[in-house]
């Protein structure tokens, strides 16, 4: 590994997991906000109070572990697997949002989106590979999880393939943010004939 990309990772990768998890705090509530508020003051019929029960849980719960990787974060304290851990934390977090959410059909499926999209700011490609395997493997298990254990109704296999498509490609371009950092860092020519 080049030194000018090993110091520029070392350190962009810390201000990255940073960032995420600021966005991942904000995020959360953002969408705990349009919960209560659409489901308690703008909905024609009110929230199932389990359904209600189940997701402040799950917001207590995905905001407990963002304070403690804050409480880390603060302290300069970045292991190698903290961002592995996050993003599976993530991953594990918006399967379970969506299956009790409506399952594969609820619009909340393109959080898995949002998981991809972090990966790139922590300049690492392996964490990209990682979170698009991730979001992949977790529509997976939604799906399983609607047509085996909750029996809704099921998603076109077309739409499954899309979806399942779409995610791996924004992994590809993901990982192409990453690669443009690293040659970035490494100080490529800067004059480019045609460049404007």
């Amino acid at each position: 590994m080049e030194p000018r990309w090993a110091a520029a990772r070392r350190i962009e990768e810390w201000a990255g997991e940073t960032r995420v998890n600021l966005v991942r705090i904000v995020a959360l509530v953002v969408f705990y906000g349009q919960h209560l508020v659409l489901g308690h003051w703008l909905a024609d019929t009110p929230l199932h109070p389990g359904y209600h029960k189940a997701v402040t849980t799950l917001v207590i719960a995905w905001g407990f572990a963002a304070v403690a990787l804050h409480a880390c974060l603060g302290r300069r304290y970045v292991p190698h697997w903290l961002k592995y851990a996050a993003t599976a934390w993530d991953v594990a977090m918006v399967t379970v949002l969506v299956a009790i959410s409506g399952g594969p059909s609820s619009p909340l499926v393109v959080l898995y989106f949002l998981v991809v999209a972090t990966a790139p700011l922590r300049l690492s490609l392996r964490l990209v590979y990682c979170g698009t395997l991730g979001a992949v493997a977790g529509y997976l298990v939604l799906l399983g999880h609607a047509k085996w254990i909750a029996e809704t109704a099921a998603v076109p296999r077309h739409h499954q393939v899309i979806f399942a498509l779409g995610l791996g490609v924004a992994g590809l371009l993901a990982g192409q943010v990453v690669r443009q950092a690293r040659r970035v860092a490494d100080g490529y020519p800067v004059s480019v004939k045609g460049s404007g």
